[in-house]
């Protein structure tokens, strides 16, 4: 039988942040005597291969210059693309006149359509995939489906109501809600990364197929580590001149209030929290802070009456590497119930275990339940609580946890496999 082709569009997959992290680590474990992919990148220069060379690796990345909409697109040239998701021959039909520089989403339909009219001319079976964020790739993903009735799968970082896309208030709050109705209406799956925002997808598109694909872990990095003596290294390095011999290391890397501003809350009280401890015992334990930090936040570690280092944003080798060597690792979540992060999962990975500060319960806390990774303590509980975390911070045992192989890239892969499978079949 003839290869599956799968046509991604993630603008942001060349680079680091955690949403091209999400689908890059699937991509990579897919079958490659089954599928054939091309990725859709956004990047500063564009491949051009020959059409019979096309496809012969197991996954092409194209690296596609353009202007994607945001805070960095004028209003002019992001209104066309907006556009497309309502007339989607519309970027088809700009390919043709537009001249250099293009926008990323008509440049990258252009391609994707030549390569998928190739295969399909060749009688091979294709899928369009948009992953979300920009708001471009979803769009692009369901103009090529519409295109050639191929199967579409819409894939969610978040969920498009929850993000900020151009300026606040009802009247953009309700164009996103419109845009997300006509990415979705194609022939496919809608996923994203948790069960609240699936419920909440369900409940609002009762007639589309949805199903959850997690933020996880991918094996290949873990395993790696050890093989990486220079990052290793360098680990290594930065703990002995910062960290006292002797001390138990917690961790906590990537980004909190950035991300979600309901975090920083959680932050204030495990400060508060630890600061009530006894004097001596938290000598003993020293926090670090790998990643970005708001001048906020910073001014409440200012607080701290007890070790903080703060190493900002490092590569995420070395990252990981920090990681690999805490003893406890901290997980600040806010007010959202869909929230499952993706530095939990690296966490579930490096095997220490978790303590979690949150708002309330969420997907987070769920998956840290469910594989008994860690525990957890709710601001609103108070000093109680206060007494719980710092005890969850002392204590040095690792806790018998259950199989987190469900969150592998690996396992995702399979789960991606029988649902693309079904889709070609349908």
């Amino acid at each position: 039988m003839s290869k599956i082709n799968l046509f991604v569009f993630a603008a942001h997959h060349l680079s680091s942040n955690i949403a091209a992290q999400r689908f890059k680590g699937l991509l990579k474990y897919l079958d490659p005597w089954k599928y054939r992919v091309f990725v859709f990148a956004r990047g500063s220069g564009m491949p051009h291969p020959d059409i019979g060379e096309v496809g012969d690796d197991d996954v092409s990345v194209y690296a596609i210059p353009g202007h994607c909409v945001g805070s960095e697109s004028p209003t002019a040239a992001a209104v066309p693309i907006l556009a497309a998701a309502f007339i989607r021959s519309l970027p088809f039909t700009l390919a043709r006149s537009y001249r250099s520089p293009r926008q990323w989403l008509v440049s990258a339909l252009s391609e994707a359509d030549r390569l998928c009219r190739q295969k399909l001319d060749a009688g091979e079976r294709c899928v369009a995939i948009g992953t979300y964020s920009p708001v471009d790739s979803l769009i692009a993903a369901a103009c090529l489906s519409a295109r050639h009735d191929i199967p579409c799968v819409q894939d969610f970082r978040d969920g498009l109501v929850f993000e900020s896309l151009g300026r606040p208030g009802w009247l953009p709050g309700l164009a996103r809600g419109i845009i997300e109705r006509r990415v979705v209406g194609t022939r496919g799956l809608i996923t994203s990364v948790s069960e609240p925002l699936v419920d909440d997808f369900k409940r609002r598109y009762p007639d589309k197929a949805v199903a959850v694909i997690p933020n996880g872990y991918d094996p290949a990095d873990f395993a790696a580590l050890d093989d990486d003596a220079d990052s290793g290294s360098e680990a290594e390095s930065l703990l002995a001149t910062r960290v006292p011999e002797g001390s138990l290391l917690i961790g906590h890397f990537g980004r909190i209030g950035a991300s979600d501003s309901s975090a920083s809350r959680s932050l204030e009280y495990f400060v508060d929290a630890m600061n009530g401890g006894d004097t001596v015992s938290a000598q003993e334990r020293v926090v670090l802070f790998v990643g970005e930090l708001t001048p906020e936040e910073r001014a409440v570690l200012d607080r701290a009456r007890f070790p903080v280092v703060i190493l900002g944003q490092v590569d995420r080798a070395l990252a990981l590497q920090l990681m690999k060597r805490c003893d406890k690792l901290l997980l600040l979540t806010g007010s959202r119930a869909s929230c499952a992060t993706g530095k939990l999962f690296e966490y579930l990975a490096v095997g220490a275990d978790v303590v979690c500060v949150s708002g309330i319960r969420n997907a987070a806390t769920t998956i840290l339940s469910e594989t008994r990774a860690g525990q957890t303590v709710l601001v609103s509980q108070g000093a109680q609580g206060a007494i719980t975390l710092r005890q969850a911070c002392a204590a040095s045992y690792v806790m018998d946890r259950r199989d987190v192989g469900a969150y592998s890239k690996i396992e995702q892969a399979r789960v991606l496999d029988h649902w693309l499978s079904l889709a070609v079949a349908a």
